[in-house]
């Protein structure tokens, strides 16, 4: 049996908070290069924190 829906609301615990952000954040990057390298694509990817920390991701334009 495959998991439930995650119910989509903010999560309070801010340490619990941080560690599902770099967790989201490395999966959304790994993605995001697993789309431009099967599809041959241009991607692009800016994430910000909440403290207003940069994460970027972008491929190389040939």
């Amino acid at each position: 049996m495959g998991r439930g829906r995650v119910q989509l609301k903010r999560i309070e615990n801010k340490i619990n908070r941080q560690v599902t952000f770099s967790k989201r954040r490395s999966g959304l990057l790994k993605k995001a290069n697993e789309i431009s390298v099967l599809c041959d694509a241009e991607v692009a990817l800016i994430v910000f924190s909440h403290r207003g920390k940069l994460f970027e991701y972008s491929t190389d334009a040939w």
